[in-house]
């Protein structure tokens, strides 16, 4: 009767073991998961802000130089056109092919999209001017979440 006695201990033993074993595991994968979504926003809200600041303080560098910002529409494109301290020369700012662009060049040449130094990928930006001379910077994450930017632009109006 002992020997039994010492199965079904062994038995419980080993059962609560892999009881443990099991939840610790389990545990370890929803830790894993919890990590990644943590590394996945924080690399999209990264991107986001990234692409505010950088176009934020393009603006505010070419409205010190030379005073002209403005938004156009070149090819189909939707394009903030920054002046350049060297005449005839424009930086144009636009989202293009999933990706935020810059391409400085000629005021005259006209806009070849694919030419632009692809910045940051995102799945939307925007940029929009307001009545009252701001200019609104709308982006997306890959999760289609939108997020803007008010940008003042100090005595001037677009």
């Amino acid at each position: 009767m002992r020997e039994g006695k010492h199965a079904v201990n062994g038995l419980l033993t080993f059962l609560i073991y892999g009881i443990f074993a099991l939840f610790s595991l389990l545990l370890v994968v929803i830790g894993a998961r919890v990590y990644k979504n943590i590394v996945s926003t924080g690399n999209e809200n990264t991107e986001i802000r990234s692409s505010f600041s950088y176009v934020a303080n393009k603006v505010r560098m070419s409205t010190r130089a030379s005073g002209s910002v403005c938004i156009e529409e070149k090819d189909g494109l939707e394009v903030l056109v920054l002046a350049s301290a060297v005449e005839g020369y424009e930086t144009r700012i636009y989202y293009y092919d999933g990706a935020l662009r810059e391409l400085y060049q000629a005021s005259e040449q006209p806009l070849s999209p694919g030419m632009g130094e692809k910045l940051m990928e995102l799945s939307e930006f925007r940029i929009e001017e307001t009545d009252t001379g701001h200019l609104v910077l709308y982006a997306a994450d890959s999760k289609g979440d939108e997020r803007s930017l008010h940008l003042y632009i100090e005595g001037e109006s677009v």
